[in-house]
């Protein structure tokens, strides 16, 4: 009986030892110690027990023996199961709403530091549609007329318009800000959920170096506040992503919004497929009901499909399937090659490497990585791979297009800061952020503040000039003879009277043989073209040309009355051999004009006194009668405006003769001539 007794104290006692082993905290890293711990995987299996030793004062877990651990289970993942839930990490991130917070002022500080052109997408398939759509100005290219684009994007920014009209807020800068101001915040918040979705993948530290990896991108940082459709593309997939099951019990959780959205994104940009072809095959691959799969992205995409016929249909006065539209001309017809051809191999060669520039090597190492430990699903190497190959047999590649495939691709750069492999190498790669903080701010500095900076310059000096010029209802004409879609046009003009002018690069579509649209007859010969079309050239009050370009025309132009205004730098170096580094703009002088051959300048004059002060000019012998020539027209560049000069003619007769005598006291002469009548404007 006492033997029993003994026996089941002796038990008990053991039984007590193995408990309290089994619930010791491992959370103690100032002693060494064995703790046992029963594990759960993922999907919640009970894994067994493990015994894990913790070393002294490091904190490092090495796994000594494990006890009934299916042997087809990863012990790696049961490391870093434990990581994850048992040991203190120090968290590099701040608190979850401060993040936001700091995500959204990023994102906004984004929009100011990022003032140049990119492609024409940006204005003309979302603001120029929305300011046509709500104010009936806007400039509509030919996607629109033959019906490629859905209208959703270009909606959300006239609701954008439609709001700021109700309020009474929607001014030029309004008007011009706010869009991007709405894209900016947008991308923030996909970035907050690119971080929680990174948490879902990668272990401990890995999801933040991901991040870091994602927001110090050039490219993401050049493309954020721009309206275009990839970077709606790009904010739908990361939120999309939220919802999407990465482990058996979110399989059983509600999915369903992933596949709304993800199908609103194909609809947006039907290239987006590329990216929820894998996605879905591989949930297709795990789900327990493929029927039930099955009714629930019928019942999820057929809301969203409805809704955008609808709205599609409305827009374009007919039943419209833009998606079945886009593909036929893009892929079928081989319609992309209108917009320029690439070899196959141009998103490796020249794609890849421009916008992840030193990226590509912690993201590569990260695919090494993340092979050799099988720690991420098979899926996040196939979304990439198959983007990248269907872009490579379409004729017609863009840096652009990669952009929704860099935040996946960034994943991977958080494996390499996270893995052991770098651990061992930390004399090396500790300088890879500070090389990857470095040459990113570099070029989104460049490439935000300086590169193609031209056509914003340009713009934003005609809209404040023909202010001052004009009143506010009057009418002026603005005509742009470069490359199409070279400049913004109405959007930008908003509240003023303009008629904008552009030369036009449609595609044929009839395919008539030798077809050569508009833009390229120009450019074959400007001169020629100037020539034949001088009832246009001849009604604009303002002429902008490519520096290169106008070289060409400059006599044809400036013997029509026009003369140079302004020049802006417009790019150190050009993606089109049509570009050049510098954009000029012309006003019409068709006002007297004062040919000065000493001098080699030409003054301008308006008003009814142009007949008297030419001779009175050459009178005093400041130029000669052959070289004044005098335009019927009274439009002028406000170069020299003389009214009525009553007493001042004698002091101005004497000033001129002693200004013709002496050649170096031309510029005080124009000082002092300004200071005794404001109403006298003279430019050289």
């Amino acid at each position: 009986m006492r033997s029993q007794f003994g026996g089941k104290i002796l038990a008990f006692q053991e039984f007590r030892k193995e408990r309290m082993a089994a619930s010791s905290s491992i959370q103690n890293l100032n002693k060494p110690k064995d703790a046992f711990e029963q594990l759960e995987d993922e999907e919640g299996t009970r894994q067994g027990f493990c015994h894990i030793r913790i070393q002294q004062r490091t904190g490092r877990k090495t796994i000594t023996t494990v006890q009934g651990v299916a042997p087809e289970y990863d012990l790696k993942k049961i490391v870093r199961y434990l990581k994850k839930n048992h040991i203190p990490k120090r968290n590099i991130m701040p608190a979850k709403s401060i993040l936001l917070h700091a995500l959204i002022a990023f994102r906004i500080m984004n929009v100011f530091l990022v003032r140049t052109y990119f492609v024409p997408d940006e204005l003309f398939q979302s603001v120029e549609v929305a300011h046509w759509a709500m104010y009936g100005t806007g400039y509509l290219s030919w996607e629109w007329m033959a019906s490629l684009r859905s209208v959703l994007h270009p909606l959300m920014i006239s609701l954008l318009y439609f709001l700021g009209h109700i309020f009474v807020i929607d001014s030029d800068l309004f008007i011009i800000q706010s869009p991007r101001i709405l894209h900016a915040l947008l991308f923030a918040l996909s970035d907050y959920c690119y971080y929680k979705f990174a948490k879902r993948i990668l272990p401990s530290n890995g999801a933040k170096y991901a991040l870091l990896s994602y927001l110090s991108c050039w490219f993401v940082w050049y493309c954020a506040p721009r309206t275009l459709s990839n970077t709606l593309e790009t904010i739908l997939t990361l939120f999309a992503l939220q919802w999407y099951p990465l482990s058996k019990d979110d399989l059983k959780k509600s999915y369903w919004p992933y596949i709304s959205i993800g199908f609103l994104t194909i609809l947006i940009r039907p290239t987006a497929i590329l990216i929820w072809i894998p996605f879905g095959l591989w949930h297709l691959l795990r789900t327990n009901s493929s029927i039930e799969l099955f009714y629930t992205c019928l019942l999820s995409c057929f809301p969203v499909l409805f809704l955008a016929t609808v709205l599609d249909s409305v827009a374009y006065g007919k039943l419209t399937f833009t998606i079945w539209n886009f593909i036929r001309f893009n892929v079928l017809e081989g319609g992309s090659s209108h917009f320029g051809s690439h070899p196959w191999h141009w998103f490796l060669s020249q794609g890849l490497p421009a916008v992840l520039t030193i990226h590509l090597v912690p993201i590569l190492w990260g695919m090494v990585v993340a092979i050799r430990n099988h720690s991420i699903s098979f899926v996040f190497f196939c979304v990439p791979a198959l983007y990248i190959t269907i872009h490579s047999f379409i004729a017609h590649k863009e840096h652009r297009f990669l952009l929704p495939i860099i935040p996946i691709l960034c994943l991977f750069a958080g494996f390499f800061f996270q893995s052991k492999l770098s651990y061992r190498m930390k004399k090396y790669y500790i300088f890879w952020i500070p090389l990857l903080l470095v040459v990113n701010v570099s070029l989104a500095v460049y490439f935000g503040l300086f590169h193609q900076v031209g056509p914003f310059s340009a713009t934003y000096w005609i809209i404040e000039d023909a202010k001052l010029r004009f009143p506010k209802e009057q009418h002026f004409e603005l005509v742009h003879l470069m490359p199409c879609f070279s400049l913004p046009q109405y959007s930008y003009f908003h509240g003023l009277n303009v008629t904008v002018t552009a030369l036009d690069c449609s595609p044929d579509f009839t395919h008539r043989m030798g077809h050569v649209d508009q833009a390229d007859r120009f450019h074959n010969d400007p001169k020629l073209w100037v020539d034949t079309n001088l009832d246009l050239v001849k009604k604009a009050h303002y002429l902008v040309f490519y520096g290169k370009i106008y070289r060409k025309v400059q006599y044809s132009i400036t013997s029509l009355g026009f003369k140079i205004c302004a020049h802006f730098f417009h790019a150190h170096f050009l993606s089109s051999i049509r570009q050049d580094h510098y954009i000029v703009v012309e006003y019409n002088c068709n006002g007297t004009t004062v040919d000065h051959p000493e001098y080699g300048e030409v003054i301008q004059l308006t008003g009814d006194q142009r007949q008297h002060i030419k001779d009175f000019l050459c009178r005093v012998g400041i130029v000669k009668e052959e070289n004044c020539k005098i335009h019927a027209s009274e439009k002028c560049i406000i170069d020299l405006d003389i009214p009525k000069l009553g007493i001042f003619n004698e002091v101005l007769e004497n000033w001129c003769i002693k200004l013709h005598s002496k050649k170096k006291q031309f510029v005080t002469y124009k000082k002092h001539r300004a200071k005794l009548n404001e109403d006298v404007k003279l430019t050289l």
